[in-house]
């Protein structure tokens, strides 16, 4: 409220205001780190930034143009939401603790192939091993890695494996992948 009046006084136009006033909020946002209470309190300080973004607004008025968008406009947003930003920690968490339950040469060919990019045959030839035993490596991991997984997200939801995770009968759990050696 107090920038509001502020800016009422230096001149800006009423609708024109709010847009004004998220403008020095957010200028004295990033330079809050240069605030030093020494030379004056923080109204002093909050009111130069809205005089200067004020006389800096009166100056580009006169040069603003808006164009409407088009009706069929459809914005798409190159960044991740907030809640996307969370998922995505929280899954990369999940499956970094999953991989440090797994087997070193199981869990190392995860980490060189699917994490850090390493060709297979790259990753063969500094192991002393053939490529297909490679690939059989990677194939056991991927395995324990999705059972592992798949325990971890029954465990938080009661119980009960996800559609598509579950034991296959008759089969030994991946757990015994996990320690197994080739």
């Amino acid at each position: 409220m107090l920038v509001r009046r502020w800016l009422r006084l230096l001149g800006v136009p009423r609708r024109d205001r709010r847009d004004v006033a998220q403008n020095v909020m957010l200028a004295a946002h990033e330079s809050f780190g240069n605030y030093d209470p020494a030379r004056g309190p923080p109204d002093r300080w909050l009111n130069r930034i809205a005089v200067h973004i004020a006389s800096h607004y009166a100056e580009r008025a006169r040069r603003r143009v808006e164009e409407p968008l088009p009706d069929d406009f459809d914005a798409v947003l190159d960044e991740p939401t907030a809640e996307e930003q969370m998922i995505a920690e929280s899954d990369r968490q999940l499956a970094l603790s999953v991989l440090q339950e797994i087997d070193g040469e199981l869990g190392a060919v995860l980490m060189a192939h699917d994490i850090e990019g390493v060709p297979m045959a790259d990753f063969a030839s500094q192991s002393g091993i053939p490529l297909s035993t490679a690939y059989k490596r990677r194939t056991r991991a991927l395995s324990a890695f999705h059972y592992l997984v798949a325990q971890r997200l029954a465990s938080m939801d009661g119980g009960e494996f996800p559609d598509g995770l579950r034991p296959v009968p008759g089969r030994p759990p991946m757990l015994m992948l996990v320690s197994a050696r080739p």
